[in-house]
């Protein structure tokens, strides 16, 4: 089994990437929010009535699981952007731990 390697550069940039997505596809939940809430096509008459209640309980249900798929989204590029910054850290102190070690060996 070959160890881990992260490159914080490339998990960074997936973390930009995600949440540009997260964005795009926010912005899109907004615009298709506008559209299929605006109108009322299936008239005030009885039927028209209870396929509008069906169609407002599904809809909400549609618009909410989108809208979570953003929040998801969201979270994965803020682990993601947290995650480089854990590897740059940990590089850090590796690096500032042996450069003292080798100072003392008298290196």
């Amino acid at each position: 089994m070959q160890p881990m390697q992260t490159e914080p550069e490339v998990l960074a940039g997936a973390a930009q990437s995600i949440a540009g997505v997260a964005v795009e596809l926010d912005d899109g939940l907004t615009s298709l929010t506008a559209t299929v809430t605006s109108d009322n096509p299936w008239g005030a008459d009885e039927p028209g009535t209870v396929f509008g209640a069906v169609y407002a309980e599904v809809l909400t249900h549609a618009l909410d699981t989108y809208g979570s798929h953003v929040q998801q989204l969201l979270t994965a590029a803020e682990n993601l952007a947290e995650w480089a910054q854990q590897v740059i850290e940990a590089d850090e102190s590796s690096s500032e731990a042996f450069q003292s070690l080798s100072s003392q060996l008298g290196g």
